[in-house]
Formats: structure tokens, C-alpha cells, sequence
């Protein structure tokens, strides 16, 4: 079978199977994620160096070889055949090519449809602020934030500007005007791309990354200066989320920051994915909101606080990770193992169950 041959055939299992993911590393057979297990395809052929090489080839652009040949990994967007879009990451593990390959949706699901929490999407009705999305790769993260986006795009009347690396899901303008910059390709970097932005007739910001040195101070400037501005966050939680922003700027910027943060964060969300009893996903959310009490915490270097505060903020919509995981088993959408494996404190989660 010719690796051309090969690909097409693991993509078509994969996509026969609902399959969220792909993952071909050498010496070992296929392996996809579907409904969130792992399953090894041991039908298909153990993996060479050589037919990961030659499927490198096929899936990257000359650009794209280069640039892996350079940084030893790369993640863009790969095209199979018209029927699918994967967002795939190529690197290499013990010398040779491995291949991590993620389902890009055909179709940007409504907040409804996906079980967005409605406290995250009210906060679209602002005009202005920072949003958090945050939760571990494989959460869905990207997915939410661009249901948002195309609410706003199907409601508002709106300037809408993305900063994607790579970009994976494709807007359509409707009442709004999207447009869609690629970092490394559209732009050098997020910062430049954020500078570009900030004196420009936009409304809405996306940056679908947080990894550059300085992009802090500039998305806080970036929403104090009157734009709305959705950012996605490698975090367990929206806490430690609002922990490693401010700690990633310098010591001396710090209080201006918190003081800054606090003023223009208007909430956030930390999600996880996990298998649906009966087959699928469901979504579990944490949600932070902006109240007094919140601000205040923030502004006087008092994060612990605000674990007790969404806990004791139903009323604002706000809710705390590990009851938003006791709500789903106790509703029997998910098992309660499924639930403990995602809960930040297991223990008392363990406790609340039984």
C-alpha cells in the first residue's frame, strides 16, 4: 500500500468511526480517540519511519518541511480530500517523524448546542473587557471560542479580527466583518499582530495563543483601550488561569496589571470534555464572573478568595469546576470515574459523591 494509499485509509476509519483524533507514531499500529477512549487499530500496518516520513510529505506544504526540518515540530491545517479538516502537530519523539492529527468540525456549533454556560455568553452583550477561555489541550477550548465569535458574527454588526496559530475553524462574514490573521504566515508573531490591531477600527480580538514574552501587558492595554477580547489560556481552572497571567509579567508591572486586570476582566471559563454515558461528549465549565467582590480580590493580590466566591455566586452565574462535575454525574451524563479524573480537589470531590 503506498502511504498516500495508507493515510487515506486510517482517515477513512477514522471518519467512519467518528473519530476525534489520530495519532501515527512509528513502530506502532494507528491509533484514533473516539468518544475519549483510545483505540489501537490492530488491523491496520505497524508504522515505519519511512511511511511517516513520506505521510509528512504528503500532509505539509514545502514551507511547512522546512520549517519542521528547523524547529523539530510544526502545527498547521491539513485538507483531506474535501471531506474533512485536521489540525495536525508533526514532531519528533526518540529521532523520528510522529504525527498527532485533531478533527477540525465541519460546521461552528451554536453555545446552545454545545452547553456553553449562558453566564459566558451574556458576557457578548458587553462591548468591551477580556474573556478567559482556559481548560487542558483536547478541552474544547478553540471550539467555544469560536461559537462565540460567530454569535457575534450572526447578532452584532461588528469588526471582528482573529490572530490564529494555526487557524482551524473558517468565518463566513454575516452581520459582522471577520478577518482572519495566521501568525507566521499573515503576521510574524501575536505581539506584532496585536500591535497592529490596537490603533485599528476593531471591535472584537481573538488570540488563540498566550506563549510570547509581553503579550500580557499588551492584550491588558489591548482591552482597556475599548475592545472586547477573547483570549484562549493553558489552565487547569480560571484562577490559575488569572494566577499565570499575572505572573508572567514583571515584578514591577505586577500592580499596575492586577489593578488593570481587575478593571477590564469581565470573566472567564475553564472547561474539560469528557464521554457522555450513552456515547458523545459533554461539556463541563467552570464560569467566573465580574462582581465587586471579584475585582476586589484581584486588585488586592487575594486570588485564594475567589474560590469561595464562585462558590457562593450561583446567583451570578458563576461555579466552580469540581460542582459543575458533581452536577453531571448526579444528572447521569457522565460516570463518576470519568468526573474524579477531571477534578481539581479528587478527594473531596470523592467525598461529595458519596
Amino acid at each position: 500500500m503506498s502511504d498516500t494509499l495508507l493515510i487515506n485509509n486510517i482517515l477513512n476509519i477514522a471518519s467512519e468511526r467518528k473519530a476525534t483524533d489520530v495519532h501515527l507514531v512509528a513502530g506502532n499500529n494507528p491509533v484514533i480517540r473516539v468518544d475519549g477512549r483510545l483505540l489501537t487499530l490492530t488491523e491496520e500496518v505497524v508504522l515505519t519511519p519511512t511511511s511517516l516520513n513520506n505521510i509528512a510529505e504528503t500532509v505539509l506544504s514545502k514551507a511547512d518541511i522546512e520549517r519542521l526540518n528547523q524547529e523539530r515540530e510544526i502545527s498547521t491545517i491539513y485538507s483531506w480530500i474535501n471531506r474533512a479538516r485536521f489540525r495536525i502537530k508533526v514532531f519528533y519523539q526518540k529521532g523520528y517523524i510522529a504525527i498527532s492529527m485533531r478533527l477540525v468540525p465541519a460546521y461552528i456549533r451554536s453555545p446552545k448546542d454545545l452547553g456553553i454556560p449562558l453566564a459566558i455568553t451574556q458576557l457578548l452583550n458587553r462591548d468591551k473587557g477580556l474573556i478567559f477561555i482556559t481548560g487542558p489541550f483536547g478541552s474544547g477550548r478553540t471550539t467555544t471560542a469560536a461559537s462565540l465569535i460567530e454569535t457575534i458574527n450572526q447578532n452584532k454588526g461588528l469588526h471582528i479580527q482573529t490572530l490564529e496559530q494555526p487557524i482551524e475553524y473558517l468565518f463566513s462574514n454575516n452581520q459582522s466583518v471577520i478577518e482572519q490573521r495566521e501568525v507566521g504566515k499573515d503576521v510574524p508573531d501575536f505581539s506584532q499582530g496585536i500591535k497592529d490591531v490596537m490603533d485599528e477600527d476593531v471591535d472584537v480580538v481573538y488570540v488563540s495563543l498566550l506563549h510570547e514574552f509581553d503579550l500580557e501587558e499588551r492584550i491588558l492595554e489591548l482591552a482597556e483601550s475599548g475592545k472586547l477580547v477573547i483570549v484562549v489560556m493553558d489552565a487547569d481552572s480560571v484562577i490559575s488561569a488569572i494566577e499565570r497571567f499575572l505572573s508572567d509579567l514583571s515584578s514591577e508591572k505586577r500592580d499596575w496589571a492586577r489593578n488593570l486586570l481587575a478593571d477590564v476582566l469581565i470573566g472567564g471559563t475553564a472547561q474539560r470534555l469528557l464521554p457522555r454515558i450513552g456515547g458523545g461528549f459533554a461539556l463541563v465549565s467552570e464560569v467566573l464572573t465580574s462582581t465587586p467582590a471579584v475585582r476586589s480580590s484581584i486588585k488586592e493580590n487575594k486570588l485564594h478568595q475567589l474560590s469561595s466566591i464562585m462558590q457562593t455566586s450561583k446567583d451570578e452565574g458563576m461555579i466552580d469546576l469540581d460542582k459543575a462535575l458533581l452536577s453531571l454525574v448526579r444528572s447521569g451524563e457522565v460516570s463518576p470515574e470519568d468526573a474524579m479524573s477531571q477534578a481539581l480537589d479528587p478527594d473531596i470531590f470523592k467525598q461529595n459523591f458519596s
